[in-house]
């Protein structure tokens, strides 16, 4: 691994801000890989804001003959995304995004998550057309570079027909702006040579009748090999042809500077069945007809698909050799319609043999399930394959008629170069085949039989069919030697017309979308190295970074990973080199990896093959304590009373002088020195952050006569944390007495509160042994508090109420005893609001943060129950993810939770002076920093319409 060249480093630091400029061995290793089975070490990350330094990064380039490669959100598939020249990322800086027109179009830069765009739009009945299954991962960028598509956009509503405008740059820095008037008139003025080239080339490709026969054939199918050359036919001034040449160029041309998207109707009902069929032939058979019905979707699976699931699902028949499966699913405005289309189905797929009775189901639990095998499919076999071997997925098109021989076919080469684990599903209604399987590509006859493969591969899909070899997931680096074999000599020699035209000196992604190499697919594969059963599973995909809280101030759980299986990789070497480099690893993890990560776990809800990066970090931390810190714990887990005497005194202290002048400086310097020396205890305490107080006594609990009986177990953090200077709110513990009272329920707290813990301050430490004690004492105790399991628990923290429920109840079950524990929402919106009837309603908006527990458990609905019956309007932030505060993370790691709340924040400021809510009180304080107010418990808004209304 050769150092960047420092005359490079030291030009790209006149362009950026030096802390923009990343070369440690740990930044570039960490972005080695996208989600595909390239690995590519860049020689240096940069992370640029605005044009203006796009344009002195294309400058730069030119001076030092380097590449650039724009990233994304790097779930690319084929290798776009991977460079051993200057990586540029674009999710931190590039997030601005506006719905135009009650949501007709949108507007977005390239750092924007797919997903979140549909999240804005959806209050308007609309979405983006392309619908591909990484949309809560991949940003717009890519989707645009990759001229994305998905399950149900076909061809119509891809990215190329959905663009309405671009605001580009060229390689030489200059920028063209389709979205204004005289875009055409400014392009012909700035640049006259590329004008007049583009001109001309759109009038010989018109000129010559076979080649546009062959552009629109082959844009018939799915298509995203090579270059959009079908815009030359589909636009007349260059501005336009320009434009949409950029859509599919995988970065090739251009940067895509922001971007406006016409979006398509999202119909509210919905109907979906799982359709099973003896053969391929059968499934074929039943695509057309539905297909003409206008199913919105129709996904074809194979056997070995419905075979990689089998042990997640019963099937009322034995999978056999030539099992498949479709799943359909209709999308009608309305529900009668809707009845007739289902109905017309049902009709229609009578003649044919089914092996289980056709139902559609409108229940959206039950349509989750089935999208859910759907796709599962690419992680079932990433999660499956053995340790140690990287995922190949790829994706052709064939006519729709020609579907199930297409996919027989395809076995028979799987079988032929040994790939016969290989599993086949894809979008039936437009011929659009993906296939995966894994293997090892270090060793080298694994390589030889994929090159052979490919070869067969676009033999066939060619050959045979006159197919796609890319119908969505982009050229990349492994189709790159076959696009003109695929297109033809005519048609592959306007494609590099055309590179040669806007990239000259191939400085923008070399090696993706065309190549001189034809072996350059088998070059930079990716070898993965073995960490631990879990980590195993990984395949890189970065569909967890979305939801990572650490993801624009350090590393992201896919990072994590990676640098992890670096630091094997290089200590598996010999030699002063290595060492060298595994040292400097070892100590920027340490920070990087370890301290910044929120151990949140929410990268579990958005991986595919469902890896807690979080625990694994907390196994991590848990194998490097020294016996000292264990004894410690342990010692701490059996005096919780005495630790929560002290945090409060402590927080008394700090109160106490930074009432005196010049306090604050010094609560700082000495908290900053007490933390350099025990940095995993004692929290750096800046001037301006707001601290709260110590929490006061406990109010008695509450006694009704014949009243129903709950045990509330008031949270650690309710029992040390008082309120923010200047917040008037009541108590939580006493909102909580005083809401369960108003709502007709006695309430009683366990024997000896003030020593129980749920054991999460110790489980997030790394310290499972002294958790599993702590969990252990307060079992015991809400058993006896509970009457044995006849009340249930209510907590005021929803990260307390499911930790109570990992360690807590599971250690009653040991010995066969059920205990209900809730958190205060759960229980208030299954318990107490069927008991209230109507309530009363604040006027205004409420908005509310859901923790990530909430997320995890499936809370989000209960959560806003509570909020629409006591709010008269109620908003969740489109940007709301984890808070980064995590247990004491925002205490003891401030600028963790300053970069994870950031966007939100700021949505939270543009929202105004509206109220904010959640149910945990560190993420109360997190929220309420980013917002620049006060952000209550749920619990304050109920009582202020039950008691203050």
């Amino acid at each position: 691994m050769r150092p960047p060249d420092p005359a490079l480093l030291s030009d790209l630091r006149r362009v950026l801000a030096p802390g923009r400029v990343l070369s440690r061995p740990l930044d570039r290793l960490g972005r080695s890989a996208d989600a595909s089975i390239y690995r590519m070490i860049p020689e240096v990350v940069v992370r640029p804001r605005g044009t203006a330094e796009i344009q002195g990064l294309l400058a730069c380039a030119r001076r030092h003959q380097r590449s650039l490669t724009f990233r994304a959100a790097g779930t690319s598939l084929s290798g776009q995304a991977v460079t051993e020249g200057i990586l540029v990322e674009l999710a931190q800086h590039w997030t601005s995004a506006k719905v135009l027109d009650q949501g007709q179009r949108v507007w977005t830069e390239p750092g924007v998550i797919g997903g979140f765009l549909n999240k804005l739009l959806a209050p308007h009945r609309r979405r983006l057309g392309p619908d591909p299954a990484s949309i809560d991962a991949a940003m717009m960028g890519g989707i645009l570079a990759n001229n994305s598509s998905g399950m149900c956009c076909g061809i119509a509503q891809n990215s190329y027909h959905t663009l309405e405008s671009l605001h580009l740059l060229l390689a030489d820095g200059s920028q063209v702006r389709t979205d204004e008037p005289e875009a055409d008139a400014r392009l012909r003025q700035t640049r006259p040579d590329l004008h007049e080239a583009l001109h001309d080339l759109r009038d010989e490709i018109r000129a010559d009748p076979a080649l546009v026969a062959r552009i629109r054939r082959r844009f018939r199918l799915k298509n995203t090999m090579g270059y959009s050359l079908q815009a030359f036919l589909d636009h007349e001034s260059p501005a336009e042809i320009l434009a949409r040449l950029m859509v599919g160029s995988e970065g090739s041309l251009g940067f895509l500077a922001s971007m406006t998207l016409r979006t398509v109707p999202e119909p509210p009902a919905r109907a979906t069945a799982l359709l099973f069929f003896a053969d391929l032939a059968g499934a074929g058979a039943a695509v057309p007809r539905l297909a003409a019905l206008g199913a919105a979707a129709l996904e074809i699976l194979d056997s070995a698909s419905l075979r990689s699931q089998a042990g997640e699902r019963s099937y009322p028949f034995e999978i056999g050799a030539r099992t498949a499966a479709l799943l359909a699913e209709f999308r009608e405005e309305d529900a009668g319609r809707l009845d007739t289309q289902v109905a017309r189905a049902e009709e229609a797929l009578r003649t044919l043999h089914l092996l289980a009775p056709v139902r559609f189901t409108r229940d959206a639990a039950k349509r989750e399930d089935h999208w859910r095998l759907r796709k599962g499919l690419f992680p079932s076999v990433g999660g499956l394959r053995p340790a140690g071997t990287s995922v190949v997925i790829e994706d052709v098109a064939v006519p729709v008629e020609a579907l199930a021989e297409a996919i027989r076919d395809l076995h028979g080469l799987f079988a032929r170069h040994g790939f016969e684990d290989a599993i086949v599903f894809g979008h039936a209604k437009d011929g659009n085949l993906h296939f995966v399987f894994a293997r090892d590509f270090s060793d080298p006859a694994v390589v030889t039989r994929y090159a052979a493969f490919m070869q067969s591969l676009a033999e066939l899909v060619v050959g045979k069919y006159d197919g796609s070899l890319k119908a969505e997931h982009g050229s990349g680096r492994n189709m790159a030697p076959f696009v003109e074999a695929e297109w033809g000599a005519a048609a592959y020699a306007v494609m590099r017309r055309v590179k040669h035209l806007l990239d000259p000196d191939c400085l923008l992604n070399p090696g993706v979308v065309l190549s001189d190499d034809p072996k350059t697919h088998l070059k930079h594969l990716k070898a993965l190295p073995r960490l631990s059963p879990l980590a195993d599973k990984c395949i890189e995909c970065g569909f967890c970074e979305a939801r990572c809280p650490s993801r624009d101030l350090t590393l992201t759980p896919r990072q994590r990973i990676v640098v992890s299986r670096e630091l094997t990789r290089w200590a598996q070497q010999k030699g002063p080199e290595a060492r060298r480099l595994e040292a400097s690893l070892r100590a920027d993890f340490e920070y990087q990896g370890i301290t910044t990560c929120a151990g949140d776990s929410m990268c579990q809800t958005s991986c595919p093959v469902k890896i807690d990066t979080g625990a694994l970090i907390k196994e991590l931390k848990a194998t490097r304590h020294p016996r000292w810190a264990l004894r410690l714990a342990r010692s701490a887990a059996s005096e919780l009373a005495l630790v929560a005497r002290l945090a409060r005194l402590g927080l008394r202290v700090v109160a106490g002088l930074r009432r005196i002048p010049l306090g604050p400086r010094l609560v700082h310097l000495a908290s900053a020195v007490a933390h350099r020396l025990a940095p995993s205890l004692v929290p750096r305490l800046p001037p301006a952050l707001s601290l709260p107080g110590a929490a006061g006594p406990l109010a008695a609990a509450r006694a009704l006569e014949g009243a129903p009986r709950v045990v509330y177990f008031p949270s650690c953090l309710t029992r040390v944390l008082g309120s923010l200077p200047g917040e008037r709110a009541t108590p939580p513990a006493q909102a909580m007495l005083d809401v369960l009272a108003a709502a007709g329920f006695a309430t009683a707290y366990p024997e000896g509160l003030a020593s129980l813990c749920c054991g999460m301050p110790f489980l997030s430490r790394g310290f499972p042994e002294a958790a599993r004690a702590a969990a252990a004492r307060t079992a015991e105790a809400l058993w006896a508090a509970s009457r044995e399991g006849r009340d249930p628990i209510v907590t005021d923290a929803s990260p307390c109420a499911g930790t109570l429920g990992e360690l807590v109840v599971a250690e009653l079950r040991q010995s066969g005893r059920m205990l209900r524990t809730l958190d205060f929402v759960s229980f208030w919106a299954q318990e107490a609001l069927p008991r209230l009837g109507v309530t009363k309603r604040r006027p205004g908006t409420a908005i509310v943060h859901p923790t990530c527990t909430l997320l995890k458990t499936g809370g989000l609905a209960d959560l806003l129950a509570v909020a629409r019956a006591h709010s008269e309007k109620v908003v969740v932030p489109a940007s709301a993810e984890c808070c980064g505060f995590a247990g004491d993370r925002g205490f003891l790691v401030p600028e963790l939770t300053a970069s994870a709340t950031a966007r939100e924040g700021a949505e939270l400021r543009e929202l105004g002076d509206a109220r904010l809510y959640s149910t945990c009180r560190t993420c109360e304080l997190g929220l309420g920093r980013a917002a620049g107010r006060d952000c209550q418990s749920m619990v304050h808004l109920v009582r202020e319409v039950l008691l203050d209304g």
